[in-house]
């Protein structure tokens, strides 16, 4: 056992990844699984071993958890736009957020890398703010941009290296999942919604995964949102602007 609370409970599987259970509910991670009925509080502790015989998975039931690549068939300005967590909203966390979505404007990789790697760490609690909200940015790309996340191998090496060693172990399969192209069920549900009606609802019902966690990741994904549906600056363009 990694971690135990009211609604979920981690497990250290032996590759060293986590895998959550929670009640009946759509998947709250990429790497989670939904069951019946919790165990009693009390019955599991942090530490306490678990052996692959514990759990019965004779009757489990798969859920797609990846993106396809497509186009957005809703307005991304359309979603609800709440305030993120704190770490977001000023200083460090804002800045590195207005570069990351300057930098999937310009499909800037180098830069991409370095703004997640301001945001990754950054808050509190088991996702912190700056992990969502990169997470949900990685939903965009693989809806919109498959191509030039594969393409870009270093931009995906600088990303694994963070969330090995900047951030909380939770977060860290967060962001492994999503370089992965796989996201919690909300997240899956949202990006690839066929209407505006759709999107909204399943953008509300993100909103209510964890304190902030819901709010940041939808952060990302509208930072994400905007940047990607912008025209490419063309090389004349770009070279006026720098002169």
């Amino acid at each position: 056992m990694h971690s135990v609370f009211d609604r979920a409970i981690n497990v250290l599987w032996g590759d060293g990844r986590l895998v959550t259970f929670h009640g009946p509910a759509p998947l709250a991670a990429p790497f989670a699984v939904a069951v019946r009925e919790m165990p009693p509080r009390g019955a599991m502790t942090p530490a306490m071993p678990v052996a692959e015989s514990d759990l019965g998975w004779a009757q489990a039931e798969s859920v797609p958890l990846e993106i396809p690549r497509g186009r957005l068939a809703f307005d991304i300005d359309g979603l609800p736009s709440p305030a993120p967590g704190s770490a977001l909203r000023a200083g460090p966390g804002l800045r590195a957020a207005r570069a990351l979505g300057q930098a999937l404007a310009e499909r800037d990789a180098l830069a991409c890398a370095d703004a997640a790697w301001r945001l990754i760490g950054l808050g509190e609690g088991l996702t912190p703010s700056g992990d969502d909200c990169v997470v949900g940015a990685l939903a965009l790309i693989h809806r919109l941009a498959p191509a030039w996340l594969a393409a870009n191998e270093a931009l995906r090496d600088q990303l694994a290296t963070a969330a090995m060693t900047r951030t909380t172990a939770v977060a860290r399969d967060f962001l492994l999942e999503a370089l992965e192209g796989r996201f919690a069920e909300r997240v899956r549900d949202l990006v690839i919604a066929f209407s505006d009606e759709k999107a909204a609802l399943a953008a509300r019902e993100l909103l209510g995964m964890g304190a902030t966690s819901g709010a940041d990741t939808l952060y990302g994904i509208r930072l994400a949102g905007r940047a990607l549906v912008r025209p490419l600056p063309s090389r004349r363009v770009a070279a006026s602007g720098a002169s």
